[in-house]
């Protein structure tokens, strides 16, 4: 019975002094989860008029900006645009912005801010097509 009785005294021992040294939930390394992937918005557009393009400028771009925005490259048709295949029926240029995820893109282009500052821009720029594509892992 003595020698029981120590045993389960060392085993409760050990489980005591594991649970002593046992890192606590908040020390404890989480797998990670995967990091949104960028969101690019291509746009090929003609400005019509100057003064409410400068107006919508001022106000979407805070709000492309929260968004996480980031102009990449922008041209111009017959001038900075190369077609390298096919052809370009667009006049105007093209631009390609870099947003933080699809969402964030998203989120921005729906989001009511957006969409009073969108009202700027009508009928001062021809919109030949504006799409967005997730980037590639």
């Amino acid at each position: 019975m003595t020698r029981t009785f120590s045993y389960s005294i060392g085993i409760v021992a050990a489980f005591a002094l594991g649970y002593l040294v046992a890192p606590r939930p908040e020390a404890v390394a989480h797998a990670q989860t995967k990091p949104e992937k960028a969101a690019y918005l291509l746009a090929s557009t003609r400005v019509l008029k100057q003064e409410p393009m400068a107006a919508y400028g001022k106000a979407a771009g805070p709000l492309a900006q929260q968004a996480g925005l980031q102009v990449l490259a922008r041209g111009q048709a017959g001038s900075t645009i190369h077609v390298l295949e096919g052809k370009w029926p667009f006049e105007g240029g093209v631009v390609v912005e870099k947003f933080r995820s699809m969402k964030a893109l998203t989120d921005f282009w729906h989001s009511p801010g957006y969409q009073q500052a969108k009202k700027l821009r009508e009928g001062a720029m021809q919109v030949n097509f504006i799409v967005a594509v997730e980037a590639v892992d």
